[in-house]
């Protein structure tokens, strides 16, 4: 008997079912090569321990719908299967098939049966279908190249969107990284290919742009959300201009499609027989067999970037941004008023700018000595509604919470685990940051200087019908033990950028140390301190009677102090371990109250401490991170609070 190589059978077993045929041999009239067909698989385990009761495989889901994935709680693994095609010299294909991530593996009796109704539930089959790990379609694509019309190559079906912008269309985070699909076209116009273009249509998800997190997926004012004609258009040009200065021009346009619900011929109508509540003929109105639609809303977002090399060390860049959104208020429910602020849009037609300047040199001056600068502003009403969620990073600073900063209200600080980075809006912000670099011997230091002041600043913003607060609108946010809908006191939303009163500056000192140290295979020690002053006049708005009145009653003050040390040595080949520990000090006068209730002093003490190690052999990729917090949180006027926790994370994968 003949063996035939996975590759082969992949590819016989591939062309037979194309061809309807039951015989694994290759069909003569098809003779499939084995050149032409590529398969990847790739198998990832993950395993989450924390001193708590709950159950799943990701620390922090999204507490707004039932999720029975997230916890601390589970061991589960994911498989996926990639497959490539190489169709002809012009032509190629490709698809990935991956199990849904979320069967435990207690989990293993599952087949996708729903919660019995029942109270007594003595069957093992009964988590539903987000612990059966089935397969989902992922990417599909088709690209070819055609051999004229200065086209570089056409895509059809998935892709990150990484072609564009965080200010425009954003690469897509990683959990849905080739779920996105569209049109997409690249080329050039000259031969010298001094100026190229890149062209895309693409389906909008239904589920997180635009109002109410969707393009109508639960919007109230929605009985029947109309979203397969929703599409968003971008392009790209960049142009070489000589050897040292290239622009870039990137726009997109989105638009979400609603039915008109007066319309007879709608599914659900409201006037389906032309007639009013009185039984009165509707003037203008009869059935002609098609629906008129509008749109629910709109916006447009576009930046041009010119950078720039002066020299062999001195580099300048320069991002200038137009920003605008049209909402219909027919189509959509007000969210902030209906949702506490929960939101990701103002509730209004809007527009507004941004800049920012960035130069640097690259040690000029032959010591080690580099620097950059960057001066930003960036409007009040900005919002890259399609921009990068998270993954990205627009500003130089270290910011608040470390993990980057993005021109958007659609942060996505869900489906992530403790270990993930953080990442907060940057809409409004104005101010600078100074970056010194200096690199002598094994030492490698760096400093931050941010002075911020915010184009949100104002008095009386209308936050109850207009600008969404997202509720959680104080405090220094604690990113290492938030649960996203903040029930226990966590500090500020990321997302809350708008307040009703606010007068507010803030400077951001920070300083990272680097050593490698000649100790058996290289020991690496990593220093980090930071410093923020954050201050916030609130209310500048006088009392009725001014001798009852205290100008700074409800001025808010915070000190936030961080330091960080972590070591990391080889111990062996591929074996790499590493220990640490942070402490974290937040004093804040003013935390949290209102001006009629009053405010309370607030200090924070943390400590944390790590040991993590990775391991790498002959494909096989291991890590283990394991810290632990204590945590006291002292609240003037509401009971103090500890937390105590023990939380692990092991992965293990191999990719074939």
């Amino acid at each position: 008997m003949r063996i035939l190589s996975a590759r082969t059978t992949a590819a016989s077993v591939a062309c037979a079912i194309a061809l309807g045929v039951t015989s694994f041999a290759t069909p003569r009239n098809c003779q499939a090569e084995t050149a032409k067909f590529e398969l990847g698989g790739r198998i990832y385990t993950k395993y989450l321990y924390r001193n708590d009761d709950s159950q799943g495989l990701l620390s922090l889901g999204n507490p707004f719908w039932p999720d029975d994935i997230a916890g601390g709680n589970g061991i589960g693994s994911e498989f996926e299967l990639t497959v490539k095609g190489n169709v002809s010299k012009y032509v190629q294909a490709g698809a990935r098939l991956a199990s849904r991530f979320g069967e435990r593996w207690q989990d293993w009796w599952e087949s996708g049966s729903a919660w019995y109704d029942r109270e007594e539930n003595t069957s093992g089959d009964s988590a539903g279908m987000n612990r059966a790990s089935y397969l989902k379609l992922r990417g599909t694509w088709v690209q070819f190249t055609p051999r004229s019309w200065r086209i570089d190559w056409v895509r059809i079906g998935s892709s990150d969107f990484g072609m564009f912008n965080p200010w425009t269309i954003g690469k897509i985070r990683y959990i849905d990284r080739d779920n996105g699909k569209g049109w997409f076209v690249s080329g050039h116009i000259d031969e010298g290919r001094e100026l190229t273009y890149t062209l895309g249509a693409i389906a909008m998800p239904k589920l997180w742009v635009g109002p109410w997190w969707s393009t109508g997926l639960g919007d109230p004012n929605l009985t029947n959300p109309f979203w397969s004609r929703d599409w968003a258009w971008a392009g790209r040009v960049d142009w070489r201009v000589g050897d040292a200065t290239l622009v870039k021009v990137t726009g997109s346009f989105t638009q979400d499609l609603e039915v008109d619900p007066a319309d007879p011929d709608a599914v659900g109508s409201t006037a389906p027989n032309c007639t009013d509540a009185l039984g009165h003929p509707i003037p203008g109105c009869a059935p002609d067999h098609a629906v008129d639609v509008y749109a629910r809303y709109a916006t447009a977002n576009a930046t041009i970037e010119v950078e720039r090399d002066v020299g062999d060390t001195n580099r300048a860049e320069l991002l200038l941004g137009y920003s605008n959104q049209q909402l219909d208020p027919r189509l959509t429910g007000n969210g902030v008023a209906m949702n506490q602020g929960m939101f990701p849009a103002v509730f209004k037609d809007t527009q507004d700018l941004a800049a920012r300047v960035r130069l640097s040199t690259d040690d000029p001056f032959e010591i080690g000595l580099s620097a950059k600068f960057e001066y930003f502003n960036i409007g009040e009403d900005w919002n890259a509604i399609f921009g990068a969620r998270r993954e990205a990073d627009v500003l130089l600073t270290d910011g608040f919470l470390g993990g980057g900063q993005l021109p958007t209200l659609n942060l996505a600080n869900e489906f992530i685990d403790f270990d993930e980075a953080w990442y907060e809006s940057c809409i409004g912000w104005h101010g600078a940051t100074g970056l010194l670099s200096l690199e002598r011997g094994n030492w490698r230091m760096d400093g931050e200087y941010t002075f911020l002041t915010y184009n949100t600043n104002g008095q009386s913003r209308d936050v109850d019908t207009v600008y969404p607060d997202f509720l959680h609108t104080d405090g220094y946010t604690d990113t290492a033990l938030f649960d996203y809908a903040n029930t226990t006191d966590r500090g500020r939303d990321p997302r809350s950028v708008y307040h009703r009163d606010q007068l507010r500056r803030t400077h951001i000192a920070v300083l990272r140390g680097r050593r490698t140290f000649d100790v058996g295979r290289g020991v690496e020690l990593d220093l980090k301190a930071k410093y923020i002053r954050d201050e916030d006049f609130r209310s500048t708005r006088h009392a009725d009677d001014p001798a009852d009145f205290d100008p700074y009653a409800d001025d808010y003050k915070g000190d936030i102090l961080v330091g960080r040390v972590a070591l990391s040595l080889p111990v062996a080949d591929g074996l790499k371990i590493g220990v640490g520990g942070q402490i974290d000090r937040w004093y804040e006068d003013n935390r949290r109250g209102t001006r009629e209730l009053g405010y309370g002093d607030d200090v924070t003490e943390k400590e944390t401490a790590f040991f993590k190690t990775s391991y790498y052999f002959a494909g096989l990729r291991a890590g283990y991170y394991l810290e632990y917090i204590h945590k006291l949180q002292h609240r003037e006027r509401e009971a103090d609070q500890r937390w105590s926790v023990w939380r692990s994370k092991a992965t293990v994968e191999v990719a074939w």
